[in-house]
């Protein structure tokens, strides 16, 4: 089973994260965090759905009631739009998806009895045909680079790894995955580099739609989820003017707090 392969790390992408944790507060990306470590050691397991259980597991202990109901908030709200349930389990889909490629390579690497995934990067990479002159692949590089709509990195560095990785890649697929990656950041330091990105064989990586969906979720904008967001003027990109006044219509605020906010 593939709960008995342990990794005792995974690959962490500072700009994914960023891009997932758009919106969210210290506490809340706190939290999360918490839950993404805990679930990592879980090797595959997943969190039991039990919200107390998994309060107990990643909250700060206090006597305040306050305090208290404010991290109860957060972790509903983190445990609602970044975890999803699988089997009865909690899980962030994502990280999932990244510990099944990585025991799908243990397992193809202990059928084949080679270190180092050979007969991985033999499914992968075909040997460059004889006629494939260098002149051709220097060309087929610079197409590449052209087309990249965010140039991040040296241009030299980054044809290094493309030889070494990424030759027998079709181009329009490279192309077509690193530009949706960099459609997707806030900011361009977030953008790995072009050989970065190559070397860690990223174009094998499923293409969200939405920037949220690099967490697994896209946030359910429903207003009456924001309202003790609104009450302590706490805000985040996911509550617009119109939720707020929708609050105010409902009831759910006070003049005074939304005036506030």
């Amino acid at each position: 089973m593939s709960e008995e392969i342990k990794f005792p790390y995974q690959d962490f992408y500072y700009a994914d994260w960023r891009m997932g944790c758009s919106g969210m507060t210290a506490q809340q990306e706190g939290l999360y965090i918490r839950l993404y470590s805990h679930l990592g050691t879980a090797n595959g397991k997943g969190l039991p759905n039990d919200f107390n259980f998994i309060y107990r597991m990643v909250a700060d202990p206090s006597e305040d009631a306050e305090v208290v109901q404010h991290q109860k908030e957060d972790l509903m709200w983190v445990i609602t739009h970044k975890l999803a349930l699988v089997d009865g389990r909690y899980h962030q889909l994502v990280q999932k998806k990244r510990r099944e490629d990585k025991v799908d390579i243990v397992k193809i690497r202990q059928e084949s009895g080679k270190k180092g995934g050979v007969a991985k990067a033999k499914q992968t990479f075909s040997k460059p045909s004889d006629s494939d002159s260098e002149s051709n692949s220097i060309n087929t590089y610079n197409s590449i680079w052209e087309k990249l709509s965010i140039k991040r990195g040296s241009k030299s560095v980054a044809l290094k790894s493309w030889l070494k990785v990424a030759r027998d890649i079709k181009p329009e697929i490279l192309i077509e995955k690193y530009n949706a990656l960099c459609s997707q950041a806030d900011d361009p330091k977030f953008i790995p580099h072009f050989a970065t990105w190559l070397n860690h064989e990223r174009w094998e990586e499923e293409l969200p739609t939405a920037k949220e969906e690099q967490t697994g979720f896209a946030p359910q904008r429903n207003y009456k989820d924001y309202v003790s967001f609104v009450k302590r003027c706490q805000h985040t990109t996911f509550i617009d003017k119109e939720m707020v006044t929708d609050m105010l219509k409902d009831k759910l605020i006070t003049q005074e707090e939304h005036d506030r906010w």
